[in-house]
């Protein structure tokens, strides 16, 4: 999950939702009068979302507006990106740390988004709670997106029983969705941000399905993103993708011609505000 280059060139589904979702919700976002804006995301990878699709929904005239991730990596590559503008700002944040905020992040902004990083979190409880402090005192409001169901965690699970794999993937569960399998996930989720302090609940699960060209697509999106190539000697992955494609195949998301691989999956979209007392633009 460190390979920054490979993932921003292979993160077409995540860029695709991710600016589809912004369009819908930009309007329910609680804007200030003044434009003052601060914002943060959270699990901004190599940026490319950052900036293509959360800068220029920003006022002209933002206070901040800061990316994070838990890779070092991720962020030096994402700092290269924004050298023209001195409002932005990368930082290394694990927003499911049980220690206490940074100082200059803890309840300095606005609005905090998050697309596809909170399914990586398995303390979803401790990542709302630190999500709610980077907000002002008074007020701020949340969108996050996660992806709560895709073949990616069936196929991690295959491998994982596999005797060739299983010694490097003994914590595949860490790399699962914890709503995954689970009825009604957004009724949890959605009741998790109610204890956290949240109120204007808005929790969706999105039924979609992408359509990849070629293999050679589908192993730079999975490549970018698995957690177990590190511990994989690299000798074998050769070895390792064929077992992940046979398990593709398996499961029967490639067409005839072997052209395309199509791909189901479900997030799920929550919006949720810090204050109920903010002004509500519905009304």
């Amino acid at each position: 999950m460190h390979r920054a280059a490979l993932y921003q060139r292979a993160n077409v589904l995540q860029r695709r939702d991710a600016e589809q979702i912004l369009k819908e919700y930009s309007n329910s976002l609680q804007w200030h009068l003044d434009g003052h804006d601060s914002l943060i995301d959270i699990g901004s990878g190599p940026g490319d979302v950052f900036k293509d699709f959360i800068y220029p929904l920003m006022p002209s005239n933002f206070g901040k507006l800061v990316g994070s991730d838990i890779s070092p990596k991720m962020c030096k590559h994402a700092l290269k990106s924004f050298k023209f503008d001195e409002r932005c700002d990368f930082r290394i944040l694990d927003i499911a740390t049980e220690e206490e905020l940074p100082n200059d992040l803890k309840g300095q902004f606005d609005h905090v988004t998050s697309f596809y990083c909170l399914n990586w979190v398995q303390n979803q409880r401790k990542a709302l709670e630190n999500i709610y402090q980077l907000l002002r005192p008074e007020s701020g409001d949340c969108l996050l997106v996660i992806l709560i169901d895709n073949p990616i965690y069936e196929i991690y699970l295959s491998l994982s029983k596999s005797p060739k794999w299983s010694s490097y993937m003994a914590d595949v569960k860490r790399f699962i969705c914890p709503f995954y399998r689970i009825e009604k996930p957004q009724e949890k989720f959605a009741a998790l941000l109610k204890e956290t302090g949240f109120s204007h609940i808005k929790t969706e699960l999105r039924h979609n399905a992408y359509d990849f060209k070629g293999v050679d697509t589908v192993k730079d999106n999975a490549e970018a993103i698995c957690p177990f190539l590190d511990r994989i000697p690299s000798q074998r992955h050769p070895e390792f993708w064929q077992d992940f494609f046979s398990i593709v195949v398996d499961l029967k998301l490639q067409d005839a011609t072997g052209d395309k691989i199509t791909v189901p999956y479900t997030a799920m979209v929550a919006y949720a505000r810090k204050s109920p007392q903010l002004f509500d633009n519905n009304n």
